[in-house]
Order: structure tokens, then C-alpha cells, then sequence
């Protein structure tokens, strides 16, 4: 159910997978995964997955992440695409770790 950040990596090297935030557009824009796409998780799981589905199709393979290990958001998003029939893991440990580990981000706060 869910995937590390080394995987992460791995898995973004590729075509087939797609990394998204779950996260408040807000908190997208301040630092995010670089490559990553921003759709919030919203409190009707419904919707999130329409919406991942009208933008990008349920072929791929989707990561979800959230902030850190604290959050549910990433393992809710997973679940609902999960339930949908569409491929998905939750990155748990999320931006915290992403950036502690010197990996790239963007956004208003990334280091220059």
C-alpha cells in the first residue's frame, strides 16, 4: 500500500507513473515534488477521483503524497483510486522526506 522514496524515484524515471500531491493547492504552491501534479484530496473521494481520471485517464500508475507519515491524505487518495479500479500507492513520509533527502522540489520556498 505504499511506496519509498527511493521507489519513488525509480518509478518517475519512467512514463507510466504519475506522482501527485494531495495536498491544498496553497501548500502545493509553496514546495512540492519537482514533476509532481497538484489535486487536492477532497472530503468526497468521488470527486478527487474524477478529477484524476478527466485529467490524465486511469492507466497509469499513480503515487499520492501529503505532507509526512502523520497525514492520511496520501493513504485516503490511494485508497479511493484503489476502489476505483486505478493502480495507486501512497508515499508516506511525503514532502518532509522528499526535502530532508536533498531531492528536487519547486515552489516558493525550494532552495534556489
Amino acid at each position: 500500500m505504499s511506496i519509498t522514496k527511493e521507489s519513488v524515484v525509480e518509478k518517475m524515471k519512467g512514463t507510466d507513473s504519475i506522482l501527485l500531491s494531495v495536498l491544498p493547492a496553497e501548500e502545493f504552491l509553496k514546495l512540492h515534488i519537482l514533476g509532481s501534479y497538484n489535486i487536492p484530496l477532497q472530503e468526497d473521494g468521488k470527486i478527487f477521483v474524477q478529477e484524476v481520471m478527466d485529467r490524465f485517464g486511469k492507466d497509469k500508475f499513480f503515487i499520492t503524497y501529503a505532507s509526512n507519515i502523520t497525514s492520511r491524505a496520501s493513504i485516503d487518495a490511494a485508497e479511493a483510486l484503489q476502489g476505483a479500479g486505478i493502480h495507486a500507492e501512497a508515499y508516506l513520509s511525503g514532502m518532509r522526506e522528499w526535502s530532508q533527502g536533498g531531492l528536487p522540489t519547486e515552489g516558493t520556498l525550494a532552495k534556489v
